[in-house]
């Protein structure tokens, strides 16, 4: 029961908004309540599995990297996009609203890079059409 629960789980998170720097928005490297509804609605939007050359998981890596980090990487059925054009900071200082339409505009921007960048990430385009989201 417990394994089955751990996949049950593990389906739920394919889409996840993570700042770079621990414990500036939400506890550790999670997303304020804000976020974390975002990445709710863009996981209902996904399916499981995304059929993309075996990734299972996208993590979006918010803000300028600590480490010198590739834009894009895959291991171990994650793949790891980073997004440097974030500011903590100036985040936490917008109204929820605010918030709301940077983490929109952010995970629009993701999705359509992995379209313009994959032949086989459909995935991104099938998850836009549900969230009625227009990709660039």
């Amino acid at each position: 029961m417990q394994v089955f629960r751990y996949y049950s789980d593990m389906a739920q998170w394919k889409f996840q908004l993570c700042p770079n720097q621990k414990d500036v928005i939400g506890t550790g490297f999670r997303m304020d309540p804000i976020g974390q509804k975002v990445e709710n609605e863009v996981n209902d939007a996904l399916r499981y599995p995304f059929r993309f050359h075996g990734v299972n998981k996208i993590v979006v890596k918010l803000g300028k990297s600590l480490v010198d980090s590739p834009n894009y990487v895959e291991m171990a059925g994650v793949g790891v996009k980073q997004y440097p054009d974030f500011c903590a900071q100036s985040y936490l200082q917008k109204s929820d609203e605010e918030r709301r339409e940077e983490l929109i505009q952010i995970s629009k921007s993701v999705l359509g890079w992995f379209l313009h960048n994959f032949d086989d990430a459909e995935f991104a385009r099938k998850a836009a059409e549900r969230l009625e989201w227009e990709l660039g």
